[in-house]
């Protein structure tokens, strides 16, 4: 059986080296690689590979956001992930059943990867599914040793914040915007909304828009609104109201249990 296979990665040597090694394998064709969530997504899309290694760290969308969304597909592709998590964490993945491959690349290790996607290929497996994700990500979080501050900017100084503190989230003119009970600040950690997001991953955060991340734990109600999507009512100072758009309701009331 011959493998048809798509390589996502943001990091051209990273990409070139794997590309290399699978080269060496016969039982696998490389049909397509790309270096970007977009484009990757398109040659899914379009290819339907049998299987796609992907980066988990990449600048717009990470891994985890082209996962969400190849899950979805009609036929979704086996997916290995690249990963570069410590091992304690490494360990989530092999709990919910989802390879992984750590940088710099072992053909060895490449090679086994191969053999146990094969083995659900063959066999017509589950593929991931956007459950799987978050059970993923929660894993992730709960073997993860390491203490997250976001830091922002407060009269000239950096604060800390703790992420259980913060409300939510706002992409607003190229800055990304920090709410607290009572207060904003201007994200000083990161640039984009994808960064903060993927740092926050082992806390109760939802993307419920392109320009919104929202802590659950502050939401104090939901509001129907039109064309399926819905309103959160926030429990901060300002009772500040934020949407969810139609494309992510359905995930955003999976999470919630709604």
């Amino acid at each position: 059986m011959k493998i048809r296979c798509i390589i996502v990665d943001d990091e051209q040597p990273a990409l070139d080296e794997l590309v290399y090694i699978l080269s060496k394998i016969e039982d696998v064709e490389v049909v397509a690689s790309s270096n970007s969530a977009s484009k990757a997504l398109k040659e899914i899309r379009t290819k339907k590979p049998d299987l796609v290694f992907l980066d988990i760290h990449m600048p717009v969308q990470n891994g985890f956001h082209v996962a969400r969304r190849i899950a979805t597909f009609d036929k979704p592709p086996v997916i290995i992930f690249a990963t570069a998590f410590d091992q304690y964490a490494v360990r989530a993945f092999d709990e919910n059943a989802i390879d992984y491959v750590l940088k710099p690349f072992s053909e060895d290790r490449i090679r086994k990867s191969i053999e146990r996607a094969k083995e659900v290929i063959l066999s017509k497996g589950k593929a991931v599914t956007v459950r799987d994700l978050d059970r993923l990500m929660e894993s992730i979080g709960k073997t993860s040793n390491s203490v997250v501050r976001i830091s922002v900017e407060n009269k000239g100084r950096i604060l800390l914040l703790d992420p259980d503190s913060i409300f939510f989230c706002k992409s607003e003119e190229k800055k990304i915007i920090i709410s607290t009970q009572n207060d904003k600040f201007n994200c000083h950690s990161v640039s984009t909304l994808n960064e903060l997001e993927t740092i926050l991953i082992p806390y109760p955060f939802f993307r419920t828009h392109r320009a919104h991340l929202v802590n659950l734990s502050y939401i104090r109600e939901v509001i129907p609104w039109f064309n399926g999507r819905y309103l959160l009512n926030m429990s901060d100072e300002k009772s500040t109201e934020i949407p969810v758009s139609r494309s992510r309701a359905r995930n955003f009331k999976k999470k919630l249990g709604i």
